[in-house]
């Protein structure tokens, strides 16, 4: 099972701007899979791996590390991951020894209980997901990982047309509003986003892993071209209410984060700053799929299922599991324990109402 590739020393030594640099060499990179995702705020340890031919860098995977001390055993979990399409190459074998790579490293020398969770395409994540249980690792469901796409080639009239007829009718209440919708990436649009945001959190009692990336932002804005962020912001008489931050990551655009006042909420802000999105990516963008993300709570998923309409899609994503290790199956089933109890207890304090 072993890789083709040598890691060259490129193991766990890749400073965190060459890393970005590498990774924007690639169509199918992902915020998940950068050095400012992995910082350690979900207190776990960040790992690394980049494959090397030539010289050339052919593929490569951000893994998030949870140890048991004194046990050296865990969980090393890829998410969205590995990064190995190059624009400029032919889909070939590659993506096999990137993973044979991990499993290897991760799996083998390590002992480590491994999770890829493939990164979700309507197009590449099928024969991805073929590829992952040709290598036996096994699949496993879960809709944490379900992605609603909008397809932003079609033109404005056909775009219309897909939308559902609640989320149409609500586009249409909110162009009537009088709002302004700006894109922009400069230091005070950013915070007055982080600051509509840092409300909107209070207010909804949110409480989830990655609830604070958003204080990430400008980092995200300084990325590689290929992989920076943009905001949006939707200004009514003068002031702003609601944003969007959004970004073009290799071959998908994403929907990254989302903020709401009471006003936005009022005036269907989020309905206009979507859809103002979407056109912006159809005219300045030669993405195909624009991810919403997850579909989260039943409003949530009514509003991204609306968004997507007709000419979009829901893709259903597994993630697949390695472990030859019996130890770390053990530890790792206790961690997984611990897990779906923070999980409720998170659920639990979204759903209490907040204190006057």
């Amino acid at each position: 099972m072993k890789a083709r590739y040598r890691m060259e020393g490129i193991l766990d030594s890749v400073p965190d701007d060459v890393w970005h640099t590498e990774m924007s060499m690639f169509s199918d990179t992902h915020y998940e899979q950068t050095a400012i995702y992995s910082a350690g705020q979900r207190g776990e340890r960040s790992s690394h791996i980049l494959l090397k031919r030539d010289g050339v860098s052919v593929g490569g995977a951000r893994v998030g590390l949870y140890l048991v001390p004194g046990l050296k055993r865990g969980l090393a979990l890829v998410r969205f991951g590995p990064f190995w399409r190059r624009p400029d190459s032919e889909i070939s074998d590659t993506y096999k020894d990137v993973i044979r790579a991990l499993i290897e490293e991760y799996g083998g020398k390590r002992k480590l209980y491994l999770i890829v969770r493939p990164r979700p395409h309507p197009d590449f994540y099928p024969q991805e997901a073929k590829e992952l249980q040709e290598l036996g690792l096994t699949g496993n469901s879960t809709t944490m990982l379900d992605r609603y796409f909008v397809d932003v080639s079609i033109d404005e009239s056909e775009q219309r047309k897909s939308l559902g007829k609640t989320w149409r009718y609500n586009l249409q209440k909110g162009l009537g509003n009088d709002l302004d919708i700006r894109i922009a990436t400069d230091p005070n649009t950013i915070k007055t986003f982080q600051a509509i945001y840092g409300e909107m959190v209070l207010r909804k009692n949110l409480n989830y892993p990655g609830v604070d990336l958003p204080a990430f932002i400008p980092d995200l804005v300084g990325l590689p071209e290929r992989m920076n962020m943009q905001v949006a912001l939707a200004d009514h008489e003068g002031k702003a209410i609601g944003g969007v931050a959004f970004s073009i990551v290799g071959d998908l655009a994403y929907y990254v984060f989302g903020a709401s006042s009471n006003k936005a909420v009022e005036l269907n802000a989020g309905y206009v700053l979507q859809w103002h999105v979407i056109r912006w990516l159809h005219e300045h963008s030669a993405v195909r799929w624009y991810e919403l993300g997850g579909p989260g709570d039943p409003g949530i998923r009514q509003f991204k299922k609306g968004l997507a309409g007709k000419r979009g899609s829901l893709l259903a994503v597994q993630e697949f599991h390695f472990c030859p290790d019996f130890v770390a199956r053990l530890v790792v089933g206790g961690l997984f324990s611990l897990r779906d109890v923070r999980n409720r207890m998170q659920r639990w304090q979204r759903e209490r109402k907040p204190s006057l």
